[in-house]
């Protein structure tokens, strides 16, 4: 089953899957398998985490341009976009906009390929679009310390 946040970009024209291309917005996505990111992510983790952090930083920024909203009115749409990165459902746990912080808890993530380096930057990234200021992730609980989920922590 597709997402909605999906069928609504499909509808307006702004998921376009043809010809060995896929676009999101107008911008050019690459699918890529979990074993590959991993590789990719050993190779230096804080050089690779900060790449991620700001390379997606710039992807919200053109994303809300492309909506038409600010970081305020993103924070409605950001669930639906990481679940288009397919790193899983998130759910927002705890939102502090005064203190610009967030805990955030993916279920079903293919968390023991891509987190060490991908999805904490990706947050880093998406949230200090969101808070207007650069901000850091870290893990709290992860499945392979026996939880259910992985939940990250945004500050």
């Amino acid at each position: 089953m597709l997402s909605p946040f999906i069928k609504k970009l499909m509808f307006a024209r702004q998921f376009v899957m043809s010809d060995g291309k896929i676009e999101v917005l107008g911008r050019r996505q690459v699918m890529l398998p979990l074993e590959l990111l991993a590789d990719l992510q050993k190779l230096n983790e804080v050089e690779a985490y900060n790449v991620i952090k700001e390379d997606i930083r710039m992807i919200m920024v053109a994303f809300s341009q492309k909506i038409g909203s600010n970081s305020a009115g993103m924070f409605k749409n950001i669930e639906d976009i990481f679940e288009c990165f397919g790193f899983g459902k998130p759910e927002i746990v705890v939102l502090d906009q005064s203190k610009k912080s967030v805990t955030v808890r993916f279920h079903d993530t293919p968390v023991r390929l891509v987190s060490e380096v991908v999805l904490p930057g990706a947050l880093a990234g998406t949230f200090s679009f969101l808070f207007g200021k650069k901000v850091d992730c870290t893990y709290k609980t992860c499945p392979v310390n026996g939880s259910g989920f992985c939940e990250f922590r945004i500050e």
